[in-house]
């Protein structure tokens, strides 16, 4: 692939603000000249991610992630620097003319590759079985619940046939007995044998679309066992971090604009077969941190969609509460009692599901009918526990009629008077951590921490009045030219080289400058320009930053003369050495 010019990617880069792409992804807050975020980064709870408009960048202050537009979406969804040049020039428009992209597969670790090729294996082999005579009964199984041939090739679907077949396929094709435990399709006691047996197979697949994994039901009447038995989890299979149907459902979630929560695969098969793709389901597990990235990846709005009975509400509560807490708009489907998507597709088809999704509410909608639901109201502790807890959830809204339609809401089901309402929303608010300035955020950073040295200081102070002004970078270049932090030194370098070129400092340029993959030098102009330090500068402190970094530059080049002073032996040597010595001293 050619190389993209420089100019390309200024234009690419330039075609977008960084507010508008990292609000695609997450809840961003006006504070002052900038905009406050949870951060995705780290596990986080009090806003500690800013993004600068002015300089269209942004930075954590307490993980220390930080970078351009190019940067947030390379580390948030885990792509490479020219698969997010790409997403940039799409968002904005630019016509990229001849330059093709081509995506990379994700590497894999060399311990892995045997768990990964048996899964792999393991699909070809189901999927010859559930064409023979040993799966008749299984496919006229699907046939009967209307899996076409399309649909049965689309989700992989195959069949574990009563007698073992992988352990036997695998030794012939040279995997150990120890990998073959590890992936999880074998299990060994007094002997070693196939986990699934007299299965329809659904596999289960990672966010890149390999096989790690499989569901197994049972199809006949009266049969023994689960009727859904799940590979136990291994070093590819980790539930937390595995939604069913996601590496499918990526261009309908794009086309649609959000994605749907399901229960189990059954319901996203049933979802797909109504052109519903934009949908997922958990793998028997709560909603993980892990899971929230992959949404995060994905999009933003969320539709949960779980069965209709209690323990689903439970959970759709559950599922719902988590994702807005953490900067997701939710809405949430009401299934009718007892029902799932499944089923009610195979009942009522498309037409049924179509109407049952259209049944959607916001998060604090469902809440408080499903909180009412639970309760006594026309007990006073229980109207007084509603009001505590819906409250709360009102005092986040940032929406003023939103605000006003829900106060009404409660008000009418508590039996408690608005303004009773509005006075604990205002106690709730006042007990909120509030969202600090940037002055004070530079507290969180990890690495100043611990007080900075008047030397470590001075360099970092002159680096930040060097990003806003040229003027200070040829008085460094001149003066000094030199800093004792290594990294400070770099990054000085790279500012003094973009000032020959340009007359005013675009830190996003500069970002793209130094390089994707010199991530240490990126975060620390991250922090550097984002620094709260008084702004037209005052040419005396700037004289005083020079002052202590060259007498530290002094210090350091008399210690390094003094340690070569006691290992050096030539007498010559030695005396040029104390000459040097002396010189410095004058």
């Amino acid at each position: 692939m050619a190389r993209i010019p420089r100019e390309k990617i200024d234009e690419i880069r330039q075609s977008v603000d960084i507010v508008d792409v990292i609000s695609q992804y997450i809840s961003l807050n006006k504070k002052g000249s900038g905009y406050m975020a949870i951060c995705p980064f780290h596990d986080d709870h009090d806003p500690s991610l800013s993004v600068s408009q002015s300089k269209q960048i942004y930075k954590c202050f307490v993980c220390g992630n930080g970078g351009n537009v190019f940067t947030f979406l390379q580390e948030y969804l885990h792509i490479s620097y020219l698969e997010a040049v790409k997403m940039v020039a799409e968002m904005g428009h630019v016509d990229m003319g001849g330059y093709v992209f081509e995506k990379k597969e994700a590497p894999i670790k060399q311990e892995l590759k045997p768990l990964y090729e048996m899964h792999t294996e393991a699909e070809k082999i189901y999927s010859y079985y559930l064409n023979t005579k040993a799966g008749t009964l299984a496919k006229d199984y699907l046939h009967q619940r209307g899996f076409d041939e399309q649909l049965i090739k689309t989700f992989e679907i195959g069949y574990a046939p009563e007698r073992g077949v992988l352990h036997s396929a695998f030794e012939k094709l040279g995997y150990s007995e120890i990998d073959m435990v590890k992936s999880g399709l074998i299990i060994e006691s007094q002997g070693h044998y196939d986990r699934f047996k007299d299965r329809i197979m659904f596999p289960l697949h990672d966010e890149n679309g390999r096989i790690i994994g499989f569901s197994g039901r049972i199809y006949k009447n009266g049969a023994e066992g689960a009727k859904y038995m799940n590979s136990p989890e291994s070093d590819i299979f980790i539930k937390g971090q595995t939604l069913y149907n996601y590496h499918r459902c990526r261009e309908m979630v794009k086309k649609e604009g959000f994605v749907y929560i399901n229960e189990g695969f059954m319901d996203v098969i049933a979802m797909t077969r109504a052109n519903h793709g934009n949908c997922i389901a958990l793998m028997g597990t709560a909603l993980t941190k892990g899971h929230l990235r992959m949404l995060g990846r994905l999009t933003h709005s969320i539709v949960v969609c779980l069965d209709g009975d209690a323990p689903g509400q439970a959970a759709s509560a559950k599922t719902a509460q988590f994702l807005s807490e953490n900067g997701f708009d939710v809405q949430i489907v009401t299934l009718p009692e007892g029902r799932d998507p499944d089923e009610i597709f195979t009942s009522e088809g498309q037409d049924g599901l179509d109407e049952a999704l259209g049944r959607r509410q916001t998060y604090l909608e469902f809440l408080i009918k499903y909180e009412a639901s639970r309760l006594d109201l026309a007990n006073y502790n229980d109207r007084r526990t509603l009001l505590d807890r819906i409250t709360k959830e009102i005092a986040k809204l940032n929406d003023k009629p939103g605000q006003d339609h829900f106060i009404k809401v409660l008000s009418d089901l508590s039996q408690f008077p608005e303004n009773t309402i509005r006075e604990l929303m205002a106690e709730h608010k006042s007990e909120e951590v509030p969202v600090v300035d940037f002055g004070d955020i530079v507290t969180k950073v990890k690495d100043t921490r611990r007080i900075l040295d008047k030397y470590n200081q001075a360099e970092r102070n002159l680096l930040f009045y060097m990003l806003n002004d040229k003027a200070v970078s040829d008085k460094y270049e001149q003066k000094v030219g030199f800093m004792y932090n290594d990294t400070y030194r770099v990054l000085a370098s790279y500012v003094v080289d973009y000032y020959r070129n340009h007359a005013i400092m675009d830190e996003a340029d500069l970002m793209d400058r130094i390089g994707h993959d010199q991530e240490r030098l990126i975060h620390t102009l991250a922090t550097i320009a984002t620094l709260q330090l008084p702004l037209p500068y005052d040419e005396k402190a700037i004289d005083d930053y020079i002052r202590i970094i060259s007498q530290n530059a002094l210090k350091m080049k008399k210690e390094q003369l003094k340690e070569q002073f006691h290992y050096v032996l030539d007498p010559k040597q030695k005396a040029e050495i104390l000459k040097e010595m002396i010189n410095l001293d004058k």
